[in-house]
């Protein structure tokens, strides 16, 4: 194997290394084999981070707070997809990958950065660490640690792994890297992985696979475009409590930590979207096309999982279980917070048949604040992407998450709409939506979550600029005080009226309510919803 003009990080020169890393970090208590770089490990307990805290939850007259009785993590065991627990301690095993063809990225100093990007102080990078991004979202109620190992020589050029095949439909050619790393890891550091296994269902929580090639998914010479971003499952690997084999796991550059705001440090932009893949969060830009069917950005561009900018939103932190928005009942006023500061939002199911839990149908606002994890990407252009809001206001979510059960019989699948979470060998609950119209397995026309304008200019469900170009979000798409919201003035955005003329919500209810945004402040912004 090819590789050894890397430069690896020894025990000789591991004292050096070290020092220049903050404080959160210790080391394994073996000496690894093969001369080895001992793991960088964060034991880092998020008190440096800055993590906001969240509101404590309120009521009122026809409003109170609600939990989500049907967390992302159930939802997604009732599928059976292995994800990361979104709360708690968790621990994941990040490995650095060397593609022979540009093993002199490969670097001792390549390795601390990545380092920096997964589990640094935010004061150690351009922006915010993996580690420290989440914390902050989830308003310290999830914390990533984890050890990142020397580099490991796959044995693969970029052009020799992308021509591997398999008579296995799932397969990928990162499961060939993902398997021999896994187990390099095991025999180099002296461990089964189990420090890596919090749930105790025999797999390793989460890898990270970071490969020394660079971002070069449009290279046509190769037979298999690898070498991007995305997160995957080896579905092939069977559990084992006493050696957890991995599952999930995320496959991206080195490369990535350079881009955005990197320059001058770190950056974790496309590892936090990643990641929330990682904990079951969907794309919630346009991955997949029907022919027949109009579908451009139904998140307007502005998003963590669409954009891969900001922080997660409010339906991303309900789904989580990190917030517990305010459910609407019948005519209210209230005040609403800043959603980054708070994790206040305003849930308004269109009657009271909501199944109290994210997944389900509803309309969502949060209160928009351009600080904490919006404030650089409200502040600067991320490359290739389009500034977030500079501007307070409310961003509304029609979300449609309902769960459909999956009926099996011989090679057929079937689907029905469910609020029941059951697998078996002959049935399992999946999300019924997404935002590509693809992957929905009931009504193709509908979206998981799609944002509302505020102006109209814009349907980022149905519409597109005649360039060819997609619409994206911009300051003009918040609601501020003075504007309404109700569905007679919306209704191009609700795919029922689009495609068919029907004035209901896509699951035939009609929403009875419209919103007046008032007063509105740094400290929260005031909603009036009565009957429309």
């Amino acid at each position: 194997m090819s590789g050894s003009s890397s430069e690896k990080t020894t025990s000789s020169d591991k004292t050096s290394t070290e020092a220049s890393l903050s404080s959160g970090i210790a080391s394994v208590g073996t000496t690894p084999s093969d001369g080895a770089a001992v793991l960088l490990t964060s034991t880092n307990d998020g008190s440096q981070y800055g993590a906001p805290k969240k509101a404590a939850g309120v009521s009122g007259t026809h409003y109170a707070s609600a939990s989500n009785a049907i967390p992302e993590k159930k939802m997604d065991e009732a599928s059976g997809t292995v994800c990361l627990t979104p709360e708690g301690t968790q621990k994941i095993l990040v490995i650095p990958v060397i593609i022979d063809d540009y093993a002199i990225n490969a670097t001792s100093a390549n390795r601390e950065r990545i380092y920096r990007t997964f589990f640094g102080n935010p004061s150690d990078t351009s922006w915010e660490s993996l580690s420290s991004y989440y914390y902050k979202s989830s308003f310290g109620k999830l914390l990533l640690q984890g050890s990142v190992s020397d580099w490991y020589d796959c044995g693969y050029t970029a052009s020799g792994l992308a021509a591997l095949t398999s008579s296995d439909t799932s397969y990928d050619p990162t499961w060939t890297v993902l398997r021999g790393a896994v187990a390099w890891y095991k025999g180099t550091y002296h461990t089964d992985a189990t420090e890596f296994d919090n749930d105790g269902d025999g797999h390793i929580d989460g890898v990270w696979l970071v490969y020394s090639a660079p971002d070069i998914q449009s290279d046509s010479s190769l037979s298999k475009s690898l070498f991007w971003a995305y997160t995957y499952w080896d579905v092939r690997e069977k559990a084992s409590t006493s050696s957890p084999s991995a599952c999930v796991y995320c496959w991206g550059s080195y490369d990535f930590m350079n881009i955005g705001y990197g320059e001058s440090g770190t950056d974790a932009h496309t590892f936090c979207h990643e990641t929330g893949h990682m904990l079951g969060l969907e794309d919630y830009y346009v991955s997949a096309k029907i022919s027949g069917t109009k579908n451009y950005g139904p998140m307007g561009l502005i998003d963590m999982m669409d954009g891969n900018i900001i922080d997660h939103n409010a339906y991303s932190k309900f789904a989580l279980d990190w917030i517990d928005p305010l459910v609407v009942s019948g005519a209210t006023t209230l005040t609403l917070k800043p959603s980054s500061t708070s994790g206040q939002a305003v849930l308004i199911p269109a009657d009271n048949s909501w199944n109290g839990s994210a997944f389900d149908e509803y309309m969502l606002l949060e209160y928009y604040t351009p600080d904490l994890l919006n404030l650089s990407d409200s502040e600067n252009t991320y490359p290739n992407r389009y500034p977030a809001f500079r501007e307070n206001g409310v961003r509304i979510y029609h979300v449609d998450e309902r769960l459909a059960k999956a009926m099996v019989s011989g090679s057929s699948v079937s689907y029905s709409y469910t609020d029941a979470l059951v697998h078996n060998s002959s049935s399992y609950t999946i999300r019924a939506h997404s935002n590509s119209n693809g992957y929905n397995v009931l009504d193709e026309n509908f979206r998981a979550i799609q944002a509302i304008d505020c102006t109209l200019k814009r349907n980022f469900d149905t519409e597109c600029a005649s360039s060819g170009v997609r619409y994206h979000a911009d300051n003009s798409t918040l609601f501020q005080a003075g504007d309404t919201f109700s569905y007679v003035t919306y209704q191009n955005s609700f795919p029922n009226y689009y495609y068919d003329s029907v004035s209901t919500m896509n699951d035939g209810k009609t929403f009875p309510y419209k919103v007046v945004f008032s007063a509105m402040t740094s400290e929260g912004i005031t909603l009036t919803v009565s009957a429309a």
